[in-house]
């Protein structure tokens, strides 16, 4: 029996909001680099930072 599977998302960036979202598999959630909210992700934050300007996508500043 397999143990993983494959996940096709969507990600991007609200420069209002200054959060990432993430979309796919019927959820939407977000990650942000502020200490004082639930979905603070600090790692996640950078990593999809970093994809999306990889990507030449609006994403946030590199801190």
């Amino acid at each position: 029996m397999a143990k993983s599977t494959k996940l096709n998302v969507s990600v991007w960036y609200s420069e209002k909001s200054n959060r990432i979202h993430i979309a796919g598999g019927g959820f939407r959630s977000t990650v942000n680099a502020d200490p004082d909210s639930k979905r603070h992700h600090p790692n996640l934050f950078k990593k999809l930072a970093r994809y999306l300007r990889d990507a030449g996508l609006p994403a946030p500043d590199e801190v």
